[in-house]
């Protein structure tokens, strides 16, 4: 067809989408780039070894790369791209650079002038929300993995307080259950789309409530990786519910006579937010209001 490009051009870094678990979910380009490139820059080259081999792909040179090596690896490609070969860039599944190593490299390569090509395919992010029904008309939030520290958790889920669009993350089976418990002593009983396994043998996809997915999970051991789709603060409240209007409104009840558990309460009814992160609120602000000495 007019306008494809039907070679791999020589000294050109493509970035190239494979499998989230189905072999068979990749693009025609993807498999003619596998063939034809010099090099495979691969995140796990085992992963990358299963997919050459089921296609009868052979030929390429598979070069490590992945986070610990990542800065090393980037000066080896870049001097090979240099030099007219052409490098393929794979994570271990989906699109790389979106929470896998490949990011440094893309840069580096754009800033050194070296042309960069993306072969679309598979992506965990865009596969959950296909398939979770939820509604996109002002956006979502992608936040890849949640941090592992837990005060650091903590404080990217006290920033989502007043986030009205889905909220998307990724979690391993590993911290699932720290994450989700923080979630719901911050956000409170929200709902959220679970996407685990995806095109594996038993993957799942589904809507429930964080309490009732923290329970499933005390009950029996996680597994696989998630892709999870938090629903964004619902009622009608401000459009953007910062720490100091949440202060002058739990101020404001305050002084009409409302206790600290009644206007945490309300205001957690009123915006659909956490009680137990605005009854710490209100609690401070009552601390602060008393006489001194």
């Amino acid at each position: 067809m007019s306008g494809e490009r039907q070679d791999v051009e020589p000294g050109v870094l493509y970035v190239v989408a494979t499998p989230l678990g189905h072999l068979r979910d990749i693009t025609l380009r993807a498999l003619e780039v596998l063939q034809k490139v010099d090099i495979l820059a691969c995140e796990d080259t085992r992963t990358t070894l299963k997919l050459l081999t089921h296609y009868q792909i052979k030929g390429p040179r598979l070069l490590a790369f992945h986070e610990h090596n990542e800065k090393k690896r980037t000066l080896e490609l870049l001097s090979a791209l240099k030099a007219g070969k052409n490098v393929a860039l794979l994570s271990e599944a989906g699109t790389p650079g979106l929470c896998d190593p490949g990011a440094y490299l893309v840069k580096q390569a754009h800033e050194a002038g070296v042309p960069v090509r993306p072969v679309p395919g598979p992506c965990a992010l865009v596969a959950a929300l296909s398939c979770s029904g939820v509604g996109l008309d002002q956006g979502f939030l992608f936040l890849g993995f949640m941090p592992s520290k837990k005060g650091e958790r903590r404080a990217v889920l006290e920033s989502l307080l007043s986030e009205r669009r889905p909220v998307v993350f990724y979690e391993s089976p590993h911290r699932i259950q720290e994450t989700l418990a923080d979630l719901l002593e911050v956000l409170g009983e929200r709902k959220i789309f679970v996407a685990r396994e995806m095109t594996k043998r038993h993957e799942e996809y589904f809507w429930t409530e964080v309490p009732r997915l923290l329970q499933r999970f005390q009950k029996e051991a996680p597994r696989g990786e998630f892709t999870l789709i938090l629903e964004g603060v619902k009622g009608k409240g401000p459009a953007s519910l910062d720490e100091a209007t949440l202060r002058r409104e739990l101020k404001k009840l305050l002084q009409e006579g409302f206790s600290v558990n009644k206007a945490s309460q309300e205001l957690s009814r009123r915006y659909g937010l956490s009680k137990k992160i605005l009854y710490r609120l209100a609690l401070e602000l009552k601390k602060d209001d008393r006489p001194s000495g």
